[in-house]
């Protein structure tokens, strides 16, 4: 009997496609491994960054603003890593000849193929060659031992013979090196001197304080606006005139020790300074001791100035800004030049006074060019009386019935100097 068996033949069929898809998957993935491999392993190329330094690596990816590169590290692996186009002055691919083989954790270049060692392959097949190369070096091995033999042989028969000479010779070699080592000593010496003079002055620097270095010494000028104090009838025209004499110019200059942080003393000059001048004008003005009332051109030129001592007491707010008061007594000296119809008579006189100032010092510059220049912002006050006055008309100083007020008040900027300033000592 014949019996006919059928099995599903597409269960077969699945099976063997399947393998073969991965068989296939296989070669693709080892394909692909293979030739990363070969591309991070292959460090041919090379860039120069503008530090000088030049890297080994492959160049993976090029960007508009950067390299990817692989490079082997030191221990053998492969990194990856990017740099920026800026940072980079030069770069060249397949610059090296030769890829980079990583052996353990060390890096081997491949070697070169020379025509040399393929010639002793080729001879080292029989045993004649063999024992050729091998007797040669064995002769020549031994003659050079001998050589050193001999040599040193030698060598120590003439060092006995030297040695039994300089027994008999007076040992001059040790009297040179005793003479040589004391002076080494002195230099020593001296240098150690030398350094302890460059130790000593820092240390000094450290401990002065500020005042010490730049705040000793105060001198400057100074200028502004002043107002004298005086009450003036200004209900006429000659009034309003005199009232415009009040006001003017001051400018002074002082100097000052300061022996402690907060005291200090000095002395101190300032001059106040104003004019007007007016035509066609009632006036009055004394001649020969005669108050005389005209009429015309006039002009006049008052000054006041004051010199005395002055003493200071200064506080500071932070280390670049200080508070100081003055006072000063003195003496002042009174001139009025004035000109009537054309006749010019000055009026002089002085008389003993005071002044006060009241001010904030600013300490310009830094550390590095020094604060040897101090900005001033004070407001003063003065006080004086001018009792007897000389009218140039022969008959000498004569008293006054009305004093003359010189009250004012100023306002004044001032520049002053801590020492001979560093800027001007070049």
């Amino acid at each position: 009997m014949q019996t006919d068996v059928f099995v599903p033949s597409g269960s077969f069929g699945l099976k063997s496609e399947k393998k073969h898809l991965l068989s296939k998957i296989s070669i693709v993935l080892f394909l692909v491994l293979c030739f990363s491999a070969t591309q991070s392993f292959g460090q041919r190329d090379q860039i120069t960054t503008q530090a000088g330094e030049k890297i080994r690596c492959r160049i993976l990816d090029e960007t508009p603003t950067r390299f990817i590169y692989a490079y082997v590290a030191p221990n053998g692996k492969v990194l990856r890593n990017e740099i920026f186009k800026n940072l980079v002055t030069d770069f060249k691919y397949n610059f090296y000849p030769e890829d980079i083989v990583t052996k353990g954790n060390k890096i081997v270049t491949k070697p070169t193929q020379d025509k040399e060692p393929e010639k002793n392959t080729n001879t080292a097949k029989t045993t004649d060659t063999q024992k050729a190369t091998t007797d040669k070096p064995a002769t020549k091995v031994a003659e050079k031992k001998e050589k050193p033999e001999e040599k040193i042989a030698d060598n120590q028969q003439k060092t006995q013979q030297e040695a039994v000479k300089n027994e008999t010779k007076p040992p001059v070699k040790d009297k040179a090196k005793e003479t040589k080592n004391p002076p080494e000593k002195k230099e020593e010496k001296t240098v150690a001197q030398k350094e302890e003079k460059t130790d000593t002055p820092m240390a000094d620097k450290k401990a002065k304080s500020e005042y010490d270095d730049y705040l000793k010494f105060r001198v400057g000028v100074r200028g502004g606006f002043g107002n004298m104090l005086s009450k003036i009838n200004t209900e006429d025209q000659f009034g309003l005139y005199q009232e415009k004499l009040l006001r003017g110019w001051t400018w002074g200059a002082d100097f000052a020790y300061f022996p402690t942080d907060n005291f200090g003393f000095g002395i101190m000059f300032n001059n106040f300074q104003s004019k007007n001048s007016a035509d066609n004008m009632n006036f009055k003005f004394v001649k020969n001791g005669e108050v005389i009332d005209t009429s015309g051109s006039i002009t006049n030129k008052r000054s006041a100035k004051f010199v005395g001592p002055v003493f200071y007491f200064r506080r500071s707010i932070d280390f670049k800004t200080m508070v100081i008061l003055g006072l000063s007594p003195g003496a002042y000296f009174y001139n009025d030049k004035g000109t009537y119809n054309g006749v010019t008579i000055p009026y002089k006189g002085w008389d003993f006074g005071g002044a006060a100032t009241l001010g904030i010092d600013f300490l310009l510059g830094n550390d590095i060019t020094g604060r040897d220049i101090i900005l001033s912002l004070e407001a003063g006050y003065n006080y004086g009386k001018i009792k007897s006055m000389n009218f140039s008309d022969g008959k000498g100083v004569v008293s006054l019935a009305n004093p003359v007020d010189l009250s004012r008040v100023d306002f004044t900027i001032g520049l002053r100097f801590t020492r001979y300033p560093r800027y001007f000592r070049n």
